[in-house]
């Protein structure tokens, strides 16, 4: 499905989201202390990969079958982290 005018993301508006998150996790780090903060950065960090596939991806415009093929690798990431988040923190 081609984007015709009328659904036209507004991407000044998009990209000044993008510029606030960035604010926000910055402040975070300075006045947050490190686990407040590194939840936070990683709540931010989600929020702003959400506007980037949905907006310049044009996802939002896709059919389910495009989402599930780009949830797929994320999924097996989140995984992956569990599995080997003993190794990070034990370092065995």
């Amino acid at each position: 499905m081609m984007i015709g005018e009328q659904n036209r993301p507004n991407y000044f508006g998009i990209w000044m989201a993008l510029l606030g998150l960035v604010a926000i996790s910055i402040a975070a780090s300075i006045v947050l202390p490190k686990s407040l903060a590194l939840l936070l950065i990683f709540a931010v960090a989600i929020a702003k990969a959400l506007l980037v596939a949905l907006n310049y991806m044009h996802l939002k415009y896709e059919k389910l079958l495009l989402y599930i093929i780009a949830i797929v690798p994320v999924v097996i990431v989140i995984i992956l982290l569990f599995a080997l988040f003993p190794d990070f923190v034990f370092h065995r």
